[in-house]
């Protein structure tokens, strides 16, 4: 029994170091004017307008919210701190009561571009020496776990309020 928790707390530490480093700001010398979250939120933004032409550039910030799994406060501070870069503007439908939505600035837009191309090609040449198969294979296994982890919390608080 105590071989195993030992097994158990080297894995967990494991775990916990690996997701440290994945989400560290490892690639840093290629985001040199935004943060990983705000190259996420300028990426789903992009796609959002691209794929949603009838929204004139203009995406929810409540959409935002859900799709990088923040609450929206914290999507708020987020969204003010890329406006204070002038990389988005945002605004408010009708009195505000209606919704607060995002644009992208041109700024925003050139910030981005030139980071996805930096990122497009530093992973290519990453997706070259890891190999194919195994990236795709790899964030299969990421998503599933991340699944997972993001259910687990919630089932553990559910099996405390029985345990009560």
């Amino acid at each position: 029994m105590a071989e195993k928790n030992e097994t158990m707390k080297e894995i967990a530490h494991e775990i916990t170091y690996r997701r440290y480093l994945l989400s560290k700001d490892d690639a840093k010398f290629m985001l040199k004017d935004i943060n990983i979250a705000e190259y996420i939120a300028l990426h789903y933004m992009c796609e959002h307008i691209e794929s949603n032409p009838i929204y004139s550039g203009r995406i929810y910030l409540s959409e935002i919210s859900e799709k990088l799994n923040l609450p929206i406060r914290k999507t708020s501070k987020l969204i003010r701190e890329m406006n204070s870069k002038n990389l988005v503007s945002w605004d408010h439908d009708g009195d505000g009561k209606d919704g607060t939505y995002v644009t992208i600035t041109d700024h925003g837009k050139t910030v981005f571009e030139e980071t996805d191309t930096k990122l497009k090609d530093f992973y290519s040449r990453v997706l070259q020496n890891f190999g194919r198969d195994k990236i795709v294979q790899l964030l299969q296994l990421m998503k599933e776990f991340d699944s997972v982890m993001r259910t687990e919390p919630d089932q553990m608080e559910d099996a405390n309020e029985t345990d009560e």
